[in-house]
């Protein structure tokens, strides 16, 4: 109703238009100049209804030209006219409705009704409005038509506004089409790499005695690695930005999968020498993920889809490349590794127990 009601100003120019030009071939008693017009409108859909609106404005009203061109209503034409006395009716056909209405002229008054009904995003509406004028003198010096006073300030703001929401538009079409072809590239080379032949299963990343002495170590060597995470989703058809985050993550065997994943511990777990590979499904979501270790770089991806219910989907991809930068701070006091091949004490446990106070500072890096 709210689209209905944005267009009625415009009809009422139409009317206007309509009963002018049939004024000037009859000569029906109208004088030109200025006019205060008012109108009444009230609408109803089924069983909803609308309060009436009351509408208030001024115009230059001349027999060749009653309203400005641009105020005419491109989707209506008038198809039918006819003038009995000071008494104008017409009959008017638009794309989305059908609607009459008539004007009587008494010289400086008029009054008169308009009905119409229009469809609307599938559904019908009824429109009302009533119809009333008086002329206030002759126009505006140097004016022969159009807006006059506030309504044409009316009518300037309102056009400018129309522009920039129209900018606006504009600026945001291209920002999701823009959104919409990066996101599809990430998608296409966010590929989840496939489970290592002859992989061991597991719950979580780190590695255990079953798992190592069947696959032997992971071809990842422990450090510090440079991390770039890319993330994107698409709801339906729609994409979010992609957004980029670079991180330093001190990676090694027993926690070889980079914590900005955000993985956490999944309970299907695939862990070869060359790939790690997971699946998670929670709440009606899916998760997949992998990880490929090249030695002193990995590269992999994560993705998660979720039903959002009338046959549409929601899909968030994760890609992730790193290298090796060096030991950095993650070797020595701060090894992740809680235990060593044959289940001797690691290193860092080594340290501590030696010297408690400067093993827990190197832990810490201080």
């Amino acid at each position: 109703m709210k689209n209905v009601a944005r267009h009625t100003v415009v009809l009422f120019a139409l009317i206007l238009l309509c009963a002018g030009a049939t004024a000037h071939s009859a000569a029906v008693d109208m004088k030109e100049g200025e006019w205060e017009i008012f109108s009444e409108t009230s609408m109803t859909m089924g069983t909803m209804s609308m309060p009436p609106m009351a509408n208030k404005s001024t115009y230059c009203l001349t027999r060749e030209d009653l309203v400005p061109k641009e105020e005419k209503e491109k989707d209506c034409k008038i198809v039918k006219q006819k003038v009995v006395g000071n008494t104008v009716s017409w009959r008017m056909e638009c794309k989305k409705g059908e609607g009459e209405g008539e004007i009587t002229y008494r010289g400086s008054t008029y009054k008169g009704n308009f009905r119409m009904k229009m469809v609307e995003d599938g559904q019908t509406m009824n429109m009302n409005m009533k119809l009333a004028g008086k002329y206030l003198g002759p126009c505006p010096k140097g004016q022969k038509s159009g807006a006059t006073g506030e309504t044409a300030k009316q009518m300037a703001a309102g056009q400018q506004a129309a522009a920039q929401a129209k900018q606006q538009q504009a600026r945001q079409q291209a920002s999701l089409a823009a959104n919409a072809k990066v996101g599809e590239a990430l998608i296409k080379r966010s590929v989840v790499p496939a489970e290592e032949r002859g992989a061991c299963a597991q719950e979580g990343f780190g590695r255990t005695p079953e798992c190592e002495g069947k696959t032997g170590e992971l071809n990842l060597k422990p450090g510090e690695y440079e991390v770039t995470v890319e993330r994107g989703s698409r709801f339906g058809t729609t994409y979010t930005p992609v957004e980029t985050e670079r991180k330093k993550v001190c990676l090694t065997e027993d926690d070889p999968v980079p914590g900005v994943l955000g993985a956490g511990r999944p309970t299907h777990v695939k862990r070869g020498k060359e790939r790690i590979t997971w699946t998670d499904s929670v709440g009606g979501r899916t998760t997949k993920g992998g990880i490929l270790y090249k030695g002193n770089s990995l590269e992999g991806a994560v993705t998660t889809t979720a039903d959002l219910g009338a046959g549409q989907q929601s899909l968030s991809v994760t890609n992730v490349t790193g290298r090796r930068t060096g030991d950095g701070n993650c070797i020595g006091g701060r090894d992740y590794s809680a235990k060593k091949k044959g289940g001797t004490p690691a290193a860092g446990e080594n340290k501590i127990l030696k010297d408690p106070v400067k093993g827990i500072r190197n832990l810490f890096g201080y």
